[in-house]
């Protein structure tokens, strides 16, 4: 019989010379009962690798990913070079401890694997370019925020998915798990299963892409070639070891369309975002009121942009999202005067436990004051125009 190498303290019990005490007899018996029993390395790996990927899916995430756990010195090259160039805009954090962002092994001891998880918000409602926006005189908000916050969403099934992961896989790693060439020690999700959304430090697109869930489209966010680009990630750094995914090839090809669609021009390169210029940011992270020089990005959008997905060819083929994720009434195009009549209390309830609240009131109908004082300019220069051409 061959034993996993997870337990290298087994013995077979078959030499009738020896004698065994009762409590070697219950453990040798009680090892006998757990799914490593008879297993080698590899099996315990690939029964592992499907346990996670199962509970991950029964869970409701749309898609799973698994790749290896180590650093990533190029990446965290190319990130230093985009802060110091000043593109992460107000996002500060950013650059706190882009050594650790950049390297699981910091965040998890020992870490071995990287899982990532997906879950789709797309539905069938307009795209940006389907709605008259402008003659209607209402503004955009971000598909993404029309329902729940997608971070208390994903939360409450990752912690479903830690609990079920916890129960189906302590009793065989119990005082037994043994990390990396590691000592025999306890098992403890918390140290050893550490999952996050998009606030913790790590470069969650970059190991998407490692993971096989797609490759980095020229806007920057992830393309699947089956479910577009609409859809939410978060990690979990793990020391169980586990079977790593192929990576997927970067299917862009020649096309721009993402590019040439940008009104700000915040694609400076393929794959290059400045936030600076990107509505998304000016109309998110800002903190306050948007300043002068910057409120002609916001163009028609009032709380973040869907312009580069929304031309994305393959986002044709994106998924029906989370329930969770469906339009709440009244934020498909809302009318810029119900956004800048709208008091505290109709904002508490129109979002509650919404992305949009991280803007808050004020933010939010600065923002549509931005809107309707771009547009009362472009009327201007057109008056003044018309003149010089007749």
């Amino acid at each position: 019989m061959t034993h996993s190498l997870e337990h290298p303290d087994r013995q077979t019990d078959e030499d009738e010379f020896v004698v065994l005490s009762k409590s070697e007899r219950r453990r040798r018996a009680k090892l006998r009962t757990l799914a490593t029993w008879g297993e080698t390395p590899e099996q315990t790996r690939e029964r592992r690798t499907r346990l996670f990927r199962e509970h991950a899916l029964r869970c409701g995430f749309s898609q799973v990913g698994i790749a290896r756990a180590q650093a990533l010195p190029q990446a965290q090259a190319h990130m230093e070079a985009w802060l110091a160039a000043g593109r992460h805009g107000s996002m500060a954090w950013l650059a706190d401890d882009v050594a650790r962002r950049c390297n699981p092994l910091k965040l998890v001891p020992g870490a071995q694997s990287v899982v990532v998880v997906a879950l789709d918000y797309d539905s069938d409602a307009p795209k940006t370019h389907d709605v008259a926006l402008q003659s209607e005189d209402r503004a955009w908000i971000s598909r993404y925020a029309w329902g729940d916050d997608y971070h208390l969403v994903m939360e409450r099934r990752l912690k479903q998915l830690d609990a079920q992961l916890t129960a189906a896989l302590k009793p065989e790693l119990g005082e037994y798990f043994r990390g990396p060439g590691g000592p025999v020690r306890p098992f403890k999700s918390v140290e050893d299963m550490r999952w996050m959304v998009d606030y913790g430090p790590i470069l969650e697109r970059e190991w998407a892409v490692r993971a096989g869930l797609g490759w980095r489209g020229k806007h920057s966010l992830i393309v699947h070639p089956r479910r577009g680009s609409l859809f939410f990630l978060a990690c979990i750094v793990t020391s169980i070891d586990l079977q790593p995914d192929d990576m997927l090839g970067d299917f862009c090809g020649t096309c721009t369309a993402c590019i040439d669609a940008c009104p700000t021009q915040a694609i400076v390169a393929p794959y290059v975002v400045d936030a600076r210029l990107c509505i998304s940011h000016t109309t998110i992270e800002m903190t306050g009121v948007i300043p002068p020089a910057e409120r002609h990005l916001v163009g028609n959008q009032v709380f973040g942009c869907d312009i580069c997905q929304d031309v994305c060819p393959w986002n044709r083929f994106s998924r029906p999202g989370d329930p969770a994720f469906a339009p709440r009434d009244g934020l498909v195009a809302p009318r810029l005067d119900d956004l800048i009549a709208m008091n505290a209390e109709t904002f508490a309830r129109q979002f509650a436990q919404s992305p949009v609240k991280r803007r808050g009131l004020e933010g939010l109908q600065d923002n549509a004051r931005a809107v309707r004082e771009g547009r009362s300019a472009a009327l201007r220069d057109k008056d003044r125009d018309e003149p010089a051409q007749k």
